[in-house]
C-alpha cells in the first residue's frame, strides 16, 4: 500500500486522461457493445453533441431499419449539434454527457473480453501509453522479484459513479501471477476490501484517498477483493 503517491497535479492529469484519452478507440469500454467505437466522447458532451443512429445494425440507412434481433452488431452513430436533428424523424439518440455517466470502464493495451472473460488478442489495440507504463514501472518495484522490470500490457479502468461497488473478485487471467497488479486510486474516497482465498473469509477493509496506489503481489494476487 502507497499511501499518497500522486501529487495533486499528478491525479488532476490522471483524471483528464481517464475521461478524454484512455476511452479513445480502439480502446473498448463497455458502450462499445451498444453503439460501436466512440470518438472524443468527453469533448462532445463538453459542446452539448448529441450521439445520434445513421445506420441501423442491419447495414441499411435508419429509415429502412428492421428488426435485427438480440446478437446484432451496432449500427453506426455519430455526434450531432441539437439543431441538426429532424425532429419528426425520431432518430435513435442519447445526449453525449449522459453517456459519460454511463461510462463504467476501458480497457487498454491488450483487449479484455468480459463475456470470455479472457485477453483477446485479435481485438484490435493499441499499447499502453508511454506515461502509464513508466508509471505503472516506478510504482510496482516494491512488489517485483529481484533484478526484474515491470512492463504494463494490459489496464482496466474503472468509473464508478457515488452508489457504485465492485463485486469481490480474484484477477485470474494473466498468464504470469509473479507480476503484482498496480492499482491506482483518483477521485473519490472508498474502502477497498482485500479478503482471503475463498469468500468465506472475512474481508480486512482498506480506506482509499485519491492517489493512493495498492500493490496485489504473492500470495494477495490469490484473494479475492473490490
Amino acid at each position: 500500500f502507497i499511501p499518497g503517491a500522486l501529487s495533486t497535479e499528478e491525479q488532476c492529469y490522471w483524471i483528464r486522461e481517464s475521461l478524454k484519452t484512455f476511452p479513445q478507440p480502439p480502446n473498448r469500454t463497455n458502450l462499445t457493445a451498444t453503439y460501436g467505437p466512440i470518438s472524443d466522447l468527453l469533448i462532445a458532451a463538453k459542446n452539448q453533441k448529441i450521439l445520434v443512429e445513421v445506420e441501423s445494425s442491419s447495414g441499411k440507412p435508419r429509415d429502412e431499419q428492421n428488426n435485427v434481433g438480440e446478437n446484432a452488431h451496432p449500427g453506426k452513430f455519430k455526434f450531432v449539434d441539437d439543431s441538426e436533428i429532424q425532429k419528426e424523424e425520431r432518430p435513435k439518440s442519447t445526449m453525449a454527457a449522459a453517456l459519460v455517466r454511463k461510462l463504467r470502464w476501458s480497457t487498454l493495451g491488450l483487449q479484455f473480453d468480459w463475456s470470455k472473460r479472457n485477453y483477446d488478442v485479435s481485438l484490435p489495440h493499441s499499447k499502453i501509453p508511454d506515461d502509464l507504463a513508466t508509471l505503472a514501472k516506478k510504482m510496482a518495484v516494491p512488489a517485483m522479484p529481484s533484478g526484474e522490470e515491470f512492463t504494463a500490457e494490459a489496464a482496466i479502468v474503472n468509473y464508478y459513479g457515488p452508489s457504485d461497488m465492485l463485486g469481490g473478485h480474484v484477477d485470474d487471467m494473466e498468464a504470469d501471477w509473479t507480476k503484482p497488479i498496480v492499482s491506482i486510486s483518483l477521485g473519490c474516497k472508498c474502502i477497498f476490501l482485500l479478503g482471503g482465498k475463498t469468500r468465506d473469509e472475512a474481508p480486512t477493509p482498506m480506506f482509499l484517498r485519491s492517489g493512493d496506489i495498492v500493490l496485489m503481489a504473492g500470495e494477495a494476487r490469490e484473494r479475492f477483493h473490490g
